[in-house]
């Protein structure tokens, strides 16, 4: 069966979260799969994908793409375009449209994997990724993006959700679309090599993601300068127009030499960082479901995080325990760090108990999963959609 996965919006080193998902997934098609693969990606980021996914059964395919944000001159108008214009309707049906004259067509392909839900779908054998629905949610509306998605859902053969909290969201929000919806949870995305054994710097904490605006930096830097005897490193993308607030606030004087943003880091660099770490938090306003958090179960971590919805619902399909702040508040942040390392070895035993219950998913049974679903497309969607026995083990509190 010829599969395409059009990566083509995604920038190694810049995307964060979703590009450790994506080398996950061809991971795991790669090896459990007998998949036809062809990736098409970005030109002249080709041998970056064969870095971070080393395999020979993937071909893949450069593309150029005119418009983009990662360059030098798209960071500038990123960084001085007002949200309100960026997300309109009007200037991201521009774009798309620009984009799309730049896209290859997918040939032969039997189906076709869009791993970002934000960029537009094409083809009658299409199956989307929806990561989540933020931008339909008031406090984070962007009409430009909310229509993409509506018309993704609408055209796609079949929608993946991989956590519950948004899977939940896009039945209620599609309901039209139910039954050609799928839950596939993924597992940690960058797992620990080892459980480190060493004693962490104590009060160093770290919270690995990108600087997009709902991430919340700016109540975590705020949070900090109420704590002064600890410090925080930041690894992820640098996004504008975040990025730039957030490095000026870093080089205050409260703040200054406590506070770093190293920007995307390799694996090793991040695994290097997390063995230093005393704790893990996660301020983020949404998400999915928080990568950081998952790789600090898989570190044995102690983790504070925001109250927000999606995160809560993380915490109780993993069975987790984390100290639970007020996601806007820096004083509730800065009590829940307290609380936290005041009984870290009883959070950093919660941290490991969720990754035990969580240890046996592999990319390589999420691949296959993936792969069900795809033939299904291929096949004209015969009976009803194909289904991960894994989503439902652990929602029932058991593993596989």
């Amino acid at each position: 069966m010829r599969i395409t996965v059009e990566a083509t919006p995604i920038r190694p080193g810049h995307a964060a979260g979703l590009e450790a998902f994506t080398y996950g997934l061809l991971d795991g098609l790669a090896a459990g799969t007998p998949l036809d693969l062809r990736v098409t990606v970005l030109r002249g980021t080709a041998d970056e994908w064969r870095d971070r996914v080393p395999t020979d059964r993937i071909t893949w395919a450069e593309v150029g793409m005119p418009l983009r944000s990662d360059n030098r001159y798209g960071r500038v108008l990123r960084r001085f375009t007002p949200d309100r214009v960026r997300d309109s309707l009007v200037v991201r049906r521009t774009v798309n449209a620009v984009r799309q004259r730049a896209r290859t067509g997918h040939g032969e392909a039997d189906a076709v994997l869009f791993p970002f839900h934000c960029a537009p779908i094409r083809g009658d054998a299409g199956v989307v990724v929806l990561h989540d629905l933020r931008h339909l949610h008031a406090a984070f509306h962007a009409p430009g993006y909310e229509a993409v998605i509506r018309a993704n859902v609408a055209r796609a053969a079949a929608v993946v959700v991989s956590w519950p909290h948004p899977y939940q969201e896009a039945l209620a929000m599609f309901p039209e679309a139910a039954e050609r919806i799928a839950l596939i949870p993924p597992p940690t995305f960058q797992s620990a090599p080892d459980r480190s054994t060493a004693r962490p710097e104590p009060g160093l904490l770290v919270y690995p993601s990108s600087t997009a605006a709902h991430k919340n930096h700016a109540t975590l830097l705020e949070a900090m300068a109420l704590l002064p005897d600890h410090r925080l490193i930041c690894p992820g993308p640098l996004v504008e127009p975040e990025a730039s607030r957030l490095l000026a606030r870093a080089a205050q004087p409260d703040l200054r030499g406590r506070v770093s943003f190293p920007g995307f880091v390799t694996l090793d660099e991040l695994n290097a960082i997390y063995a230093r770490a005393d704790a893990v938090v996660v301020p983020s306003l949404w998400e999915a479901a928080s990568g950081a958090m998952l790789e600090a179960f898989s570190w044995g971590l102690p983790v504070a995080c925001a109250d927000a919805e999606p995160l809560r619902a993380q915490l109780e399909f993993t069975g987790a325990e984390a100290a639970v702040f007020r996601s806007t508040d820096p004083a509730s942040l800065a009590d829940a760090v307290r609380r936290l390392l005041a009984d870290r070895a009883h959070y950093a035993a919660a941290s490991l108990r969720a990754d035990d219950r969580l240890a046996r998913r592999t990319w390589v049974a999420t691949g296959r999963d993936y792969a069900d679903v795809l033939r299904w497309v291929a096949e004209g969607r015969p009976g009803p959609m194909p289904r991960s026995t894994f989503a439902a083990t652990l929602a029932a509190g058991g593993t596989r």
